[in-house]
């Protein structure tokens, strides 16, 4: 399929073919068009399904995006891009407006057998890979913006570790400059950890400038058997901006996978996570923070299988919101019926910082195994007036106090993450968060 030919989806969302990975492969323009006609089918996601019950795209689904081709290439330098870096000397590539940029990236010292690449260069296999099913199944009508993506994908990163192969770390940068018209960014990455390797992978993503625009990423991963994989990502889109990611993992034999996700930015955004303990003893251990104001409205939502016996996996979202603003969590675990040994804990917390903020919690277990420790527990809560009384009785101003609490109940989830770098990285965007909301 060319973009003379390709058909016009409804909503305003052309499909094109992109440009930049060629004469595509005959089973992928089937799997794009069969995506295509799913999303023609059952359009945007309602709240009428329950996957999107608290979060209403009607915003996005009535705003005319335009196509990527249509943006002049911006002019950027490394030195612009240096705030956003994990480290000064990490491995780095980097992606204005879903457009690839060698010269803003920093690829030169890869280990042997490793690839870190845009996606033009996927070979069959790792395309194979990019355009999988999610790990999870769901509701097909829930999965409509995952099929926009492989309809519309074009752009983004491949990271495939080698055998035993150890990179810690590399970023994967994603900067949006907003043009006058609203525009769409569809960004597709794959992550594979071979057999025993050890990786360390932030994606970022930030957006430089005024104006509307949607990022739509899916993230697919795999770990294979003995591999670790430490997974960040930092969603940090300018406050007029669309953020939908969708990130499906599936961890093998004896896998590791850490995640930690921040979502402070983008006016609408959700992060779902779909991750399947696919193999016996695999381990996952996710952890997030959600900084929301004024109207912002973030959600984060997880599904997670454990499909064969001894997976552990723990999970701990904590949410701050003030203003306006709602967040949204849903954590959906499932232990299938020969799943047995499993050891899965979920917990979630929200704090409320004014009597317009809200927050939603969905926690579910779904457990068909009868020999299994499974736990889940949510809170929603105002900050303590006892602890804001004791701070100001000694004299603390109220403002600083309530930052000091704030502070207290973020701070103990950032101060759990192993890399250094990575714990500083964090520190400093929660940081520039708690400091703009003093300044407001």
């Amino acid at each position: 399929m060319n973009i003379d030919t390709a058909p016009r989806m409804t909503n305003h969302l052309p499909f094109v073919q992109p440009s930049h990975l060629g004469k595509s492969p005959v089973w992928l323009d089937d799997i794009r068009q069969q995506a295509i006609e799913r999303f023609r089918k059952n359009g945007f996601p309602t709240t009428k399904i329950e996957a999107w019950k608290f979060t209403n795209l009607a915003p996005l689904a009535r705003t005319a995006f335009h196509e990527i081709e249509a943006i002049d290439r911006p002019a950027l330098t490394r030195a612009d891009l240096e705030p956003y870096r994990l480290t000064p000397d990490c491995h780095l590539i980097v992606f204005v407006n879903g457009q690839f940029r060698p010269d803003l990236s920093a690829l030169d010292h890869i280990p042997d057998g490793t690839r870190v690449v845009d996606s033009s260069t996927a070979d069959e296999d790792d395309l194979r890979a990019l355009t999988a099913e999610p790990a999870v199944a769901e509701d097909p009508r829930a999965r409509t913006l995952f099929d926009l993506n492989t309809a519309c994908m074009s752009g983004g990163a491949v990271v495939h570790l080698g055998p035993g192969a150890i990179l810690d770390p590399v970023q994967l940068l994603f900067v949006a400059r907003p043009a006058a018209e609203p525009t769409v960014f569809h960004l597709r990455n794959l992550i594979r950890a071979n057999a025993g390797c050890r990786a360390t992978v932030l994606e970022s993503y930030i957006g430089l400038g005024e104006g509307i625009y949607w990022t739509n990423v899916v993230t697919q991963v795999a770990v294979a058997p003995n591999a670790v994989l430490r997974h960040y990502k930092l969603q940090a889109e300018t406050h007029s901006a669309f953020h939908v990611a969708s990130t499906s993992v599936r961890l093998d034999h004896q896998a590791a996978y850490r995640l930690f996700v921040a979502s402070l930015g983008s006016a609408l955004g959700r992060n779902e996570i779909d991750l399947d303990l696919a193999m016996t003893d695999a381990v996952a251990r996710l952890a997030g923070i959600t900084l929301a104001r004024d109207s912002q409205h973030l959600d984060t939502t997880i599904r997670l299988d454990h499909s064969k016996p001894r997976g552990t996996s723990s999970q701990e979202f904590k949410s701050v919101v003030d203003g306006r603003a709602r967040s949204v969590f849903q954590g959906r675990i499932r232990v299938a019926p020969d799943a047995q040994k499993t050891d899965a804990q979920q917990v979630s917390r929200s704090l409320l910082l004014s009597g317009t903020a809200g927050a939603d919690t969905k926690p579910a277990l779904e457990i068909l195994a009868d020999d299994v420790k499974c736990s889940h527990g949510a809170t929603i809560g105002d900050l303590d007036e006892d602890a804001l009384f004791y701070l100001r009785t000694r004299g603390v101003s109220e403002p600083e106090a309530r930052k000091m609490l704030i502070d207290a109940f973020i701070g103990e989830l950032i101060d759990r993450i192993t890399l250094d770098a990575a714990r500083s990285y964090f520190r400093s965007a929660f940081d520039r968060w708690l400091s703009e909301g003093s300044r407001s």
